[in-house]
């Protein structure tokens, strides 16, 4: 039994979960990810691989600040934080694209219609006005 691992298990277990019940919004990436989950069967953590670099791009121009603390976190406080990100993602050998999940490009704007369903692109930091927004953030990840 090791009881360190189990314990890192069981930390990373409640940071998961904590910014949810501390009212922490998830946004476009999370809410782009339920559909493509969905309609797609991409599993959720590499919803987050291919969708966050790009969602952050999207956002850049309403939250640079605490993008800037991200990109400060991950070791590179002079890049963007959609670039660390996605070097990040590369870096651990992650799918990076949509292509790489299996998303046929006809799919994308029956996606970009679902999203617009579920709460969480409701909460994005930058408003999307409607599903052309969120079809041309797929596009940019496809």
């Amino acid at each position: 039994m090791n009881l360190s691992a189990r314990l890192d298990c069981q930390l990373g277990a409640w940071m998961s979960i904590i910014g949810s019940s501390a009212g922490v919004h998830k946004g476009a990436s999370h809410g782009i990810g339920h559909i493509l989950g969905g309609t797609a069967g991409v599993p959720h953590g590499y919803t987050s691989c291919v969708m966050l670099p790009h969602v952050l791009r999207f956002n850049q121009s309403v939250n640079a600040g605490q993008q800037k603390r991200v990109s400060e976190a991950l070791g590179s406080p002079t890049q963007p934080a959609c670039d660390v990100v996605a070097d990040l993602v590369a870096e651990l050998g992650l799918p990076q694209t949509l292509r790489q999940v299996g998303v046929a490009y006809e799919m994308l704007e029956e996606i970009a219609q679902k999203s617009m369903h579920d709460r969480l692109i409701h909460t994005n930091p930058r408003k999307i006005q409607g599903p052309e927004e969120v079809l041309g953030i797929l596009e940019a990840a496809f």
